[in-house]
């Protein structure tokens, strides 16, 4: 099952359409329910504290039919976090992430560790933006877009060992990347489509797409 996720810490407007209409399910993290509705969208369901979203909007959506699942304020899991284990309790399978990037650098970085679990689970998940997708990679990716795309891979929380990268302009064979280096930042893909494969760690992979995503 496909489900998407959106917060409110970025962009969430027709640009990251596409990925809205393909989904099964459609949950709101909070202040997230603000940019569905202005899109005509009615999440199935919207959890938080209620801190971000506007009473007039959280009645209209609750009136449209979204379930209102409320947490207190001081937790240990952001909104977000609580969103995606919602997802996972109803059987999602991958999960698309937006409004997760360009907000808060923390709260960015936060949505990125929670990528990297997710993948470890053995989860498809990806964070999106209009121009931007971000994956967590612990075996294959297959990337697809446009020649000349930049595409950057980073290990996560510890180093990377057996990265190979094919149909890109730098070719990657068996490498072992060290977190502290940044030797994988901005290769190209040389045609629709490039693999990046890792047989240990977590990578990082960030696509840079100059159309909008399909």
């Amino acid at each position: 099952m496909k489900a998407v996720i959106v917060a409110a810490g970025g962009q969430v407007n027709e640009g990251v359409l596409s990925y809205l209409t393909g989904a099964d399910i459609i949950i709101a993290a909070d202040g997230g329910g603000e940019p569905l509705i202005r899109l005509g969208i009615i999440p199935e369901a919207i959890i938080g504290d209620f801190d971000s979203l506007s009473p007039e909007t959280t009645a209209k959506l609750e009136r449209l039919g979204s379930k209102l699942v409320r947490v207190e304020s001081e937790k240990d899991e952001t909104d977000t976090e609580l969103a995606v284990r919602y997802a996972l309790q109803l059987g999602a399978d991958t999960i698309t992430l937006l409004g997760v990037l360009g907000g808060r650098l923390d709260h960015s970085l936060a949505n990125l560790i929670l990528l990297a679990r997710l993948a470890r689970k053995q989860v498809r998940a990806r964070a999106a933006t209009a121009f931007l997708t971000v994956y967590a990679v612990t075996d294959e990716l297959v990337v697809r877009g446009r020649e000349g795309e930049l595409v950057s891979v980073f290990p996560f929380q510890g180093s990377a060992a057996g990265v190979t990268e094919i149909g890109f302009k730098y070719l990657l064979r068996d490498a072992h990347l060290d977190p502290f280096a940044v030797v994988g930042i901005s290769n190209v893909l040389a045609g629709p489509k490039g693999v990046i494969r890792i047989k240990k760690g977590v990578l990082l992979v960030f696509h840079y797409h100059d159309q909008k995503p399909g």
